[in-house]
């Protein structure tokens, strides 16, 4: 996938190696040069501490994000 496929709203399934334990569903809010900011919208209960933490967002790599169809 490449940035430019990113649009503001779009979900997509993501897994990151920090800060979430488990897979998650997250909202496009802003794209940045080569990662955008999340707003964590379905996520495993077991990561339910870290989501709060995180106030619902998270900055995830572009190569770790998958277009939910």
């Amino acid at each position: 996938m490449k940035i430019e496929d990113l649009k503001v709203g779009d979900i997509y399934e993501c897994k990151v190696d920090e800060d979430m334990d488990h897979p998650f569903k997250g909202k496009v809010e802003k794209i940045y040069e080569h990662s955008a900011l999340m707003e964590i919208t379905e996520n495993d209960p077991k990561d339910n501490s870290n989501k709060m933490e995180l106030n619902n967002k998270i900055v995830v790599s572009i190569k770790k994000m998958k277009k939910i169809k």
